[in-house]
């Protein structure tokens, strides 16, 4: 290599060779680097499908709690743990299984719903109810009727779907204190109830009813908001939707502003803000045997009545915006059906399955014991299964 040197400057010229030199160099770290990204990505598929297709073989239980429950006994994911409540108490138990808070109550029949901190629970067809905060703070209060539905938002904002005897009442209460609202609705008005839903913000009440006019049928879907939007609107009512032929027994806020109406035949979905507004409408073509939603999702099971026993129901997941995200055909006997983070449990009276939203089997189990009830917990792969004589927070490996 040659040097000159001009007014304190040193300046090197490469030769050919040199240059060539480190031109190869250069393309092989520039082959290297391409052939590193490669391994890189094709190291990435195969962890994401070896993840998203991965079969578990056992259900290894981490805690065991011996009680003995009854038929009433629900459990739901709550926070970090599990809510558990039956006809006489309610606990919370936290991801290791250990009971952090336990209260009683006496309720027949007893329905829970929860948002946020705040979780309800209430006796239906009867009049009392009880709200819970995080720290398992009761508050019991009564209702004036008969109590059918009861959700709260994440205020403690308490709606109630009540029977009264000349009409149906929906009553909001401030934090199982001060009642807020009460609105009379008529079958020969309104139409009769079938679900109730609230929105986390406790503004925004979604209504399914079912109207009945001489031998046809109908589902109306009313929203009433009681903030500044509902204030000059008579009974707080600020849009609603007829649907010709269908029934729609399950309603459910997925978010603040959108809301999925599930019907007999079709899945309905609505934007929710000054004006509610329909932004999707979907035709089932099966019958809808269960459905099940959370904020993302929502879950459907459908009888396969032409298809054959070994595929006897088909399990289908949809997006909030309507996109189909999973279909899979199955022929366990399930009873109850449950969302999960990406992935759908089905649970029989001694048989459980889980789908992720590929439409894996991730896995499934034959029980030698009937299962009262199953639920998620706050942690990845773990569950809490119910049996007659006891409970077992369980994960799978």
């Amino acid at each position: 290599m040659e040097q000159k040197t001009k007014s304190g400057f040193s300046l090197y010229i490469n030769s050919n060779e040199n240059f060539q030199n480190a031109m190869f160099v250069r393309e092989r770290k520039k082959k290297y680097r391409i052939g590193l990204a490669i391994g890189l990505a094709v190291v990435w598929i195969c962890c994401f499908f070896a993840y998203r297709y991965r079969t578990y073989y056992e259900l290894k239980v981490v805690k065991s709690i011996a009680k003995d429950l009854t038929e009433s006994f629900q459990s739901f994911a709550y926070k970090n743990g599990t809510i558990c409540y039956s006809e006489d108490g309610i606990s919370f138990l936290d991801e290791d299984g250990d009971e952090q808070w336990n209260r009683t109550y006496s309720f027949e029949s007893p329905i829970a719903s929860y948002c946020g901190d705040y979780i309800v629970v209430a006796s239906k067809n009867g009049n009392e109810a009880v709200l819970l905060d995080d720290t398992g703070q009761m508050k019991k209060f009564s209702a004036s009727y008969p109590i059918v539905d009861v959700e709260v938002a994440k205020q403690g904002v308490v709606a109630l779907n009540l029977q009264g005897d000349n009409g149906n009442y929906i009553e909001l209460y401030e934090a199982a204190k001060k009642k807020l609202v009460s609105i009379k609705v008529t079958s020969e008005q309104n139409g009769y109830p079938m679900d109730i839903d609230l929105s986390s913000d406790g503004e925004t009440l979604a209504v399914s009813y079912l109207v009945v006019d001489g031998i046809n049928t109908k589902s109306r879907i009313a929203f009433y908001n009681f903030g500044e939007k509902g204030e000059e609107k008579e009974d707080q009512l600020i849009g609603g939707f007829d649907f010709k032929d269908t029934v729609i027994p399950k309603i459910h806020f997925m978010g603040d502003s959108a809301v999925a109406a599930i019907g007999d035949n079709k899945l309905i979905l609505f934007k929710v803000g000054s004006s509610p507004s329909k932004k999707n409408e979907i035709p089932l073509n099966k019958t809808v045997k269960s459905v099940a939603v959370t904020d993302q999702h929502i879950g459907l099971v459908f009888d396969n009545q032409k298809k054959s026993a070994e595929d006897k129901y088909e399990a289908r997941v949809y997006s909030k915006s309507g996109r189909k995200v999973m279909s899979k055909d199955f022929s366990s006997e399930y009873n109850k059906l449950l969302l999960n983070d990406g992935e759908m449990i089905l649970a029989g009276n001694y048989h459980c399955s889980i789908l992720n939203f590929a439409g894996h089997e991730m896995f499934q189990k034959d029980f030698k014991k009937r299962i009262l009830n199953i639920s998620p917990t706050g942690k990845s792969r773990r569950y809490l299964f119910s049996y007659e004589d006891s409970t077992e927070l369980a994960k799978l490996q």
